[in-house]
């Protein structure tokens, strides 16, 4: 089959590294063209998946037992886990509203909790601190600093490197995001870049640097050792980014890599130095030309994940 888009020639390059594949298993598939977007592990070990194209959240268990978790009229993209609860962004991609839905998965209760005014396409969302999230603007550069408590949210850091590449609408600028220790780290897709900004001790955004240049990343997670594991979408791999700079492949499109989208480590004795990454299949671009079924794969990087800010392992 010939590829859904033809990559432009003016598209920023990105860097393949070297494949150190290590133990991989799929955990849960979806039909071919079902486009999985984000993750979130749930207390208790279970792995909420956001499946944008048909506009869902399904529950997954680590038996890869799957169901629907919560059918919404607009396509879910960023999830974060904070005090038990899952919550969500939800919005047609450059149309706000962007709403953030809390589900409470003990209460089997579910709502809008808020509005994130001024957002046009939330993405990446993550815990920054007690009560608060981060989420990223694909569209506008920006990271919004949102307060569960308040109902309130705030421009955390906005940058031009965080927005859309020219004449690359297609591509997401600001995407993935996370916070390890007193850094936030952010990656770039359409310029192929991964930045981090320091925290300040009033809670601010330091200036805005450059980690890797030719590297095309969607979302990501860090080990305990400090290495961050990238999902690269179009480049078809699980890549593995040392403190040092150092960086190799850990799993390609064989390993079921194909349009990987989201990453996170496990929380449960079990399985906390496993990787979970979700992928499309390829939607995008498929590898060789052939379009997977989308997938749920879990990676064995023998090195237990990094908790996220105020969330305890389970």
């Amino acid at each position: 089959m010939d590829p859904i888009l033809q990559l432009p020639p003016n598209l920023p390059p990105h860097d393949a590294a070297p494949l150190r594949a290590v133990a991989h298993a799929v955990v849960a598939e979806w039909p071919i063209g079902t486009f999985v977007e984000n993750l979130a592990v749930l207390d208790g070990g279970d792995i909420a998946v956001s499946v944008l194209s048909e506009a869902r959240i399904d529950r997954v268990a680590l038996n890869g037992e799957r169901t629907v978790l919560r059918q919404f009229d607009l396509p879910p993209t960023g999830l974060a886990v904070v005090d038990g609860a899952l919550f969500a962004a939800v919005g047609e991609p450059g149309a706000p509203p962007m709403v953030l839905w809390r589900m409470d998965l003990t209460a089997g209760s579910d709502a809008p909790w808020m509005t994130v005014e001024g957002a046009v396409f939330l993405n990446g969302l993550t815990p920054f601190d007690a009560g608060r999230l981060l989420a990223s603007d694909s569209h506008q550069g920006r990271l919004y600093l949102i307060d569960l408590k308040t109902r309130t949210s705030r421009v955390w850091l906005e940058d031009e490197r965080l927005t859309r590449a020219p004449g690359l609408d297609f591509l997401p600028g600001a995407n993935g995001v996370k916070r390890f220790g007193d850094e936030v780290y952010v990656s770039a897709t359409g310029r192929a870049l991964f930045l981090r900004a320091a925290v300040t001790p009033d809670g601010s955004a330091g200036p805005l640097t450059t980690i890797a240049d030719r590297l095309r990343v969607d979302d990501f997670a860090f080990d305990s050792a400090g290495s961050a594991y990238l999902t690269t979408h179009i480049g078809h791999s699980l890549d593995r980014l040392s403190p040092g700079g150092v960086r190799v492949s850990l799993a390609g499109p064989a390993e079921g890599m194909a349009g990987s989208t989201a990453c996170a480590f496990g929380r449960t004795p079990r399985d906390r130095a496993s990787l979970y990454v979700t992928t499309t299949g390829g939607i995008v671009t498929p590898p060789d030309g052939v379009l997977q079924p989308a997938k749920l794969v879990r990676l064995d990087v023998g090195v237990d994940g990094a908790p996220l800010p105020e969330q305890d392992a389970a």
